[in-house]
């Protein structure tokens, strides 16, 4: 185990040695290294040690001078340092053993749950906090089209000089706003999980074409099936047509027309009354044929998504591809700060696939199982934790199946419950008379989390923001209280401390050192995706490996996970933390084995 992982010290980038970098790459794909028709054109590198600007023209092969110098430093500094570290690993240079300092996930860490994409890009952050500009030629130049390698090479030299100079000047910048917050350790954390990425990206997930094609066959005929339904229903009307539909709707049917929650209509900005899935979907069928177009619509809307977000896609990788799917994890897109994912080639990200379709992924060779780990009940426990609830706590201990509690309240099926079993953890409280019977009884049995809710809602109410216990800074500053005593943002303000601390903290950590076991162990498994609270990987058939992805597990999803918010954050969790491990030859293997913290790993709940 790396040295940065048995005694993790965020203070590494306030008294570190450091090389600051900045690659020129051809730009196919946005020059990103997993292309391997781009080329490497030059590399300019600044040494902490001696102030030296070093310039390195030529390919991957030719970056020797670069590799001696990062083995030198305590780490490396890029914005947007996972595309320096994939050509990096093309360059040779094992990303296991390097930390970055990434000054793009410096400005997501400072900006909390206020960012914009757009606002942590080089040029913009320069000028936000420097007062200083990147070279826009060239910049103008590569944004209409033109090849970089086509570009001037002493203007292109220059240009990559001026990056690595500005990011540099940002990083002793942003490091000492963030060492000033106290929140050096979430920068460490973001940055710790960059390498992790810049090698799960590499590897994709496969597709199983002999369970991806049938299906895709049957939903294409259902859809064929309601579209016929629908027409016969419609009398043939274009439901692309907001006209069309709008009269079909509102003076054919008769439907009434849905209300926002100041009882007005809901309109186009035009004036004209909205048809859109979603607005169809929230009208009320009072009749047969207001009915029968709603139960047609909903079948039509459902396979017609199912093809168009995934399904054909996934055909479409099938034929051209051999089922290779890959995704790009985003790092600085969601206001909680956990992970996002984009597709690459066939636009279908890796984040939020409906459980249905898990079993279509398979191991890349014959002779491979896919093996998954997930974090129990994860956000419920962090909640637990958070809000210091001792009953919470003791239904952790006991296992009572929190789940099964939520269906008899309700009176549904335990799988049925699931949507609601959580709500309340997001300030949750609308719905159906029995479902709002379970949300107040949520509240009346977990008293210390609906504690915690109110005290965040206050607080923001309050002072705009909220300060989380692991440092994290979370801003509304339009939060008010209406005359009805609803205070605004409540469902975020509920919702984003569980579920940062649980899949923005504790997850990336379990993440890392999961990968780091893995090349300690000499074993070929290959981590390829990871999901909210999971990870996913494949590897071969059989009993050791099997039994070391179980030890794994519990090792990193547990044990690791209690020692680095001990030492990193000074947390001292006061729940047991739990993981669940399967293998199959699919995605989605319903054959789970549980784990449960050992009762001397996390401390006593004090009130």
């Amino acid at each position: 185990m790396r040295d940065f992982l048995e005694r993790p010290d965020p203070s590494i980038y306030k008294r570190g040695t450091y090389v600051v970098l900045d690659f020129e790459t051809t730009n196919l794909d946005k020059g990103s290294a997993l292309n391997l028709d781009n080329k490497l054109l030059l590399a300019c590198w600044l040494r902490s040690w001696d102030g030296e600007m070093r310039t390195k023209w030529g390919g991957e092969f030719d970056m020797e001078e670069l590799l001696d110098d990062i083995a030198k430093a305590d780490y490396i500094v890029a914005h947007n340092a996972k595309f320096e570290l994939q050509w990096l690993a093309r360059c040779g240079l094992d990303l296991s053993s390097v930390i970055v300092l990434d000054t793009q996930l410096a400005g997501y860490v400072l900006g909390g749950n206020l960012w914009r994409t757009q606002h942590l890009g080089l040029d913009t952050m320069a000028q936000r906090h420097l007062g200083a500009k990147k070279d826009t030629s060239v910049s103008t130049l590569i944004k209409n089209g033109v090849p970089v390698e086509e570009i001037p090479a002493e203007w292109l030299e220059r240009y990559c000089h001026r990056d690595v100079v500005l990011t540099a000047r940002l990083a002793s910048l942003l490091v000492r706003k963030l060492d000033k917050r106290g929140q050096l350790p979430i920068l460490y954390t973001r940055c710790l999980l960059t390498p992790v990425l810049a090698d799960i990206e590499k590897n994709g997930m496969y597709l199983d074409p002999e369970k991806v094609l049938p299906l895709c066959k049957e939903v294409e005929a259902q859809y064929d099936r309601y579209n016929e339904q629908l027409v016969r229903t419609t009398g043939g009307i274009n439901l692309n047509s907001g006209k069309q539909l709008g009269k079909f709707l509102y003076e054919d049917l008769k439907f009434a027309m849905p209300k926002d929650r100041r009882g007005n209509d809901i309109l186009t900005p035009g004036g004209a009354p909205k048809t859109d899935a979603d607005t169809i979907m929230r009208l009320k069928p009072r009749n047969k044929k207001q009915r029968d177009f709603l139960d047609a619509y909903r079948r039509y809307r459902d396979s017609y998504t199912q093809l168009t977000k995934y399904l054909r896609k996934f055909k479409e990788c099938c034929d051209n591809s051999g089922g290779h799917l890959v995704a790009k994890f985003n790092q600085t897109q969601t206001r909680t700060h956990r992970l996002s994912s984009s597709g690459a080639e066939y636009s279908t990200q890796f984040q939020n696939f409906p459980r249905v379709y898990k079993p279509l992924f398979r191991a890349r060779r014959d002779g491979w199982r896919m093996y998954e780990t997930d974090g129990s009940q994860l956000e419920f426990r962090v909640a637990v934790h958070l809000g210091r609830d001792k009953r919470g706590l003791e239904h952790l201990r006991e296992g009572v199946d929190i789940h099964s509690n939520t269906a008899s309240v309700i009176e549904c099926s335990r799988q049925d419950a699931k949507a609601h079993t959580f709500k309340p953890l997001y300030g949750g409280s609308s719905g159906t008379p029995d479902q709002q019977r379970y949300y107040r009884y949520f509240k009346e049995v977990y008293t210390g989390i609906a504690a915690a809710q109110d005290r965040w809602v206050n607080t923001v109410l309050k002072e705009k923001k909220l300060v989380t216990e692991w440092g994290m800074r979370f801003y509304w500053p339009d939060t008010k209280m209406q005359r009805s005593g609803y205070i605004t943002n409540t469902t975020s303000i509920c919702n984003y401390p569980v579920q940062s601390f649980a899949t923005a903290e504790i997850i990336p950590i379990a993440l890392v050192y999961m990968w780091h076991r893995i090349q300690d162990s000499g074993l070929e498994l290959l981590l390829v995706n990871t999901i909210h609270d999971s990870i996913i990987a494949e590897g071969p058939d059989s009993d050791e490996v099997r039994e070391e992805w179980h030890k794994l597990a519990q090792q990193s999803l547990i044990n690791d996970v209690y020692f680095y918010l001990q030492e990193v954050y000074g947390i001292h969790l006061t729940v047991p933390l739990g993981c669940s491990v399967a293998d199959g030859t699919h995605w989605g293997s319903k054959d789970e084995t549980k784990y449960e913290a050992a009762a001397e790993l996390f401390h006593e709940m004090v009130v």
